[in-house]
């Protein structure tokens, strides 16, 4: 028996700009993975449409896979960086003014 399963996708919450056929517009990534995504309020597209994901200075090509409502699902036409897909996963917190808030540290004992 040979199946074939997705990859663990990885929630976050991390707003983008995605430029579709009918232009750019305003995203947000929900999950990813090194293969793909799903993004929320992404309109006006189509299965099989080629958009590309602006992400902290990278470009990044990808294929629509499936769209339901305002949500779309995307495959990478190249495996994203591990780095990358570890700073998306982490959201937010990822940018750099995330990255000096101690809000979420404990103090060991």
């Amino acid at each position: 028996m040979n199946q074939q399963f997705r990859r663990h996708r990885y929630p976050t919450a991390f707003p983008l700009t995605v430029t579709t056929p009918m232009g750019r517009q305003k995203a947000m990534l929900i999950d990813v993975n090194q293969g793909g995504a799903r993004l929320e309020c992404v309109e006006n597209v189509m299965r099989g449409d080629r958009l590309t994901l602006h992400v902290l200075n990278e470009q990044v090509p990808a294929t629509i896979r499936w769209v339901a409502a305002h949500r779309v699902g995307v495959a990478f036409l190249m495996p994203a960086r591990p780095v990358l897909v570890d700073l998306l996963r982490q959201g937010i917190r990822a940018t750099v003014a995330g990255r000096y808030n101690s809000a979420a540290l404990r103090e060991m004992r």
